[in-house]
């Protein structure tokens, strides 16, 4: 059995400007479905795309059969894949309609070389980065505050652009 992830997660706590942390929370599958996987065979695979700000991609097995979709949630290690990782994973029919393959308990076998592997945590504070604007003729200024919640949640707040 398989639940979507939590709303709360992807959408702000509290009224206001807001934000969560973009990193996307674990989907929840049953305790008996995750154990089940475990004992299913490994398989190997090469990351044949992978879009950091979807948080999905897919995944080219190494038997050539048809390719398997992988969400950031499944991938228990610490990089954002890139493509030609080399991984090994476990395959699980994917809800609702069962018809389908996807990767989870996802690992890195091999790292692609040549290709710069970030962190996700590196990923997330580009990410940040990138989204504030810029102020290279003075004109435009904004204050950010960024806190963590009670609950571990990190709020990166926006105060309205001021000259």
């Amino acid at each position: 059995m398989s639940h979507s992830p939590s709303s709360s997660s992807l959408s702000p706590r509290s009224a206001g400007d807001v934000q969560i942390n973009p990193l996307l929370a674990r989907r929840e599958r049953s305790l008996s479905q995750c154990e089940r996987a475990l004992q299913y065979p490994s398989h190997e695979g090469i990351i044949q795309d992978f879009c950091r700000e979807k948080g999905h991609g897919h995944i080219k097995p190494r038997d050539n059969s048809e390719s398997i979709f992988v969400h950031v949630s499944d991938i228990e290690d610490d990089y954002v894949p890139k493509a030609g990782d080399v991984v090994s994973y476990k395959k699980i029919l994917m809800p609702p309609k069962n018809e389908k393959y996807q990767a989870i308990h996802v690992r890195f076998l091999q790292l692609s070389d040549g290709v710069k592997h970030e962190s996700w945590e590196e990923a997330v504070q580009e990410d940040v980065n990138h989204r504030r604007p810029s102020v290279q003729d003075g004109s435009v200024t904004s204050s950010y505050n960024d806190q963590t919640a009670p609950n571990g949640d990190h709020i990166h707040r926006v105060n309205a652009p001021h000259n």
